[in-house]
């Protein structure tokens, strides 16, 4: 809400009259402040989305006692159950339920065992939901009718990869002056051509000559 809403809604006639713009603007900001409370008044009036204070209204109607320590979603689910209209029992609407508690979870029926199987993902299912599912299947189900929840653990793929990459190479070169006039004196020239992984240090060192005689 705008804190000037009130404005908004200020019939022509009253533009320009200086008392009632500023009237209007000093009561939007008084709306504006209570904003927020009003938003929350209108959401308690809903189970789903009533917050901890609105859903004690809704146990207090339905006589539910809350357990100690549980969660805002446990309670509501609870009120939800306590409250629903009677219907006729189905598989379907065996999953409606988990649906509209936010249980991600399907249930299938066994007719032959009356047996009820709930299979949910480990991912998706914490103890207070399975506890939340326990109290639905308890009320909804008939008392000759048994069920049985079952949590598939996640499954973790692991993916190994390996890395090749050429790095640089370093060569060194120590050069110091020689007498090209000595014998036997070859002058070399050397390519170096590095292919592969790792890392290759070389280091060539060239030492020049002394003035010798050396016999043909």
């Amino acid at each position: 809400m705008d804190k000037n809403e009130l404005l908004k809604y200020m019939p022509d006639y009253y533009n320009g009259v200086y008392e009632m713009e500023e009237l209007l603007k000093a009561q939007s900001k008084g709306l504006y402040q209570f904003d927020g409370e009003i938003n929350r008044t209108l959401l308690n009036e809903f189970i789903i989305q009533a917050d901890e204070k609105g859903i004690s209204v809704f146990e207090d109607q339905a006589g539910i006692k809350p357990d100690l320590g549980a969660s805002l979603e446990t309670r509501r689910n609870n009120v939800l159950l306590r409250l629903l209209p009677p219907k006729p029992l189905t598989k379907r609407y065996l999953n409606h339920l988990l649906e509209i508690m936010n249980l991600k979870s399907h249930v299938d029926v066994d007719y032959a065992k009356r047996l009820a199987i709930v299979e949910a993902e480990s991912a998706d299912i914490t103890p207070d939901k399975v506890n939340s599912m326990k109290y639905m299947l308890n009320i909804t189900l008939p008392a000759n009718m048994i069920y049985d929840i079952k949590i598939n653990l996640a499954q973790a793929t692991v993916q190994r990869e390996l890395y090749f990459e050429v790095v640089n190479t370093a060569d060194s070169y120590v050069i110091a002056q020689a007498n090209t006039k000595q014998a036997p004196f070859e002058n070399k020239t050397e390519a170096h051509l590095y292919i592969g992984f790792g890392t290759n240090i070389q280091t060539d060192t060239v030492v020049g000559y002394e003035d010798q005689n050396y016999k043909e």
